[in-house]
């Protein structure tokens, strides 16, 4: 009995999936690993009316996929290490990259995390006063020294390298430098729209970069066209104003009278002519 109600439970979760992916302009896979519940719930309550975030687990989910007949949602899969929930979404997943984005904060680190970045001190006065924590710098590998009554750090030092584990000395030493390496929030991985599955490489583009791309793709197809005489809506016109030029220009070449070529013949038949004459003895002009 308990086994039928475990799995009507289960049926239940995977034919909501299937109802919310159906639904969806998008679906995105976010990793929540290391997520504050205060910050989940923040970021579930600034959704609201855009997208929706369930926690569900992965083998319900790839259920979900499998069952909903929709071709290519299941390559989300491989972005479903760890930790993760879904998003489904009424935004275009671009849009709903940037929301996700714009929801994570910086953070201190306390020691064990891996750095995300490489953490760099610039060379420059602190707002630290002497003390003990000159030597807590120093034994973070920070080259900390006392300058006109001022700490400063004496030269650019990277901290940690990205990947690289914080140590809880050196957590220690820069949150004392105010400084805050870590961004949390929800990691998104990928988004699954119209067919297509979008890596957050790909997604990670702003509104004036795809423009620019989509300036400069226009451009190089518009000369590709021209180059190989394709006629078409844009290049017609192009190419009747340069087989104009062209024609005109061999018509003054082979001084060849045309409406369009007889002014500029006459004006150059008569600098010429002034020319000549001008050459001429003055009793013969």
């Amino acid at each position: 009995m308990k086994e039928n109600k475990f799995s009507e439970s289960k049926s239940k979760v995977i034919n909501g999936l299937i109802e919310d992916i159906k639904k969806s302009k998008s679906v995105a896979v976010v990793g929540i690993d290391r997520v504050p519940a205060k910050q989940f719930q923040q970021i579930r309550k600034s959704l609201r009316g855009k997208a929706s975030i369930k926690v569900v687990k992965k083998s319900l989910l790839m259920r979900a996929f499998d069952e909903s007949g929709i071709a290519n949602i299941r390559g989300l899969e491989e972005h479903t290490e760890g930790p993760v929930a879904a998003i489904f979404s009424n935004e275009n997943s671009f849009k709903l990259f940037r929301e996700i984005q714009n929801s994570r904060t910086k953070a201190p680190a306390k020691g064990g995390e891996i750095a995300q970045e490489d953490i760099v001190l610039e060379a420059k006065p602190t707002n630290l006063k002497p003390g003990p924590v000159v030597g807590d710098l120093q034994k973070a590998g920070i080259p900390a020294s006392i300058d006109q009554g001022r700490v400063v750090i004496r030269k650019e030092t990277v901290v940690v390298k990205k990947g690289e584990k914080i140590s809880r000395e050196k957590a220690v030493a820069l949150s004392k430098l105010e400084i805050l390496p870590l961004e949390i929030g929800l990691d998104f991985r990928a988004s699954f729209e119209d067919g297509t599955v979008f890596h957050k490489d790909v997604l990670n583009v702003s509104a004036q970069d795809f423009i620019n791309q989509m300036v400069v793709g226009h451009s190089n197809a518009l000369a590709l066209a021209m180059h190989i005489s394709y006629m078409n809506g844009e290049t017609v016109p192009l190419m009747l104003a340069e087989a104009y030029k062209k024609a005109k220009a061999l018509s003054l070449s082979i001084a060849y009278p045309t409406k369009d070529t007889i002014g500029e013949l006459l004006a150059k038949a008569r600098a010429q002519a002034e020319a000549l004459g001008s050459k001429l003895p003055e009793d013969v002009r």
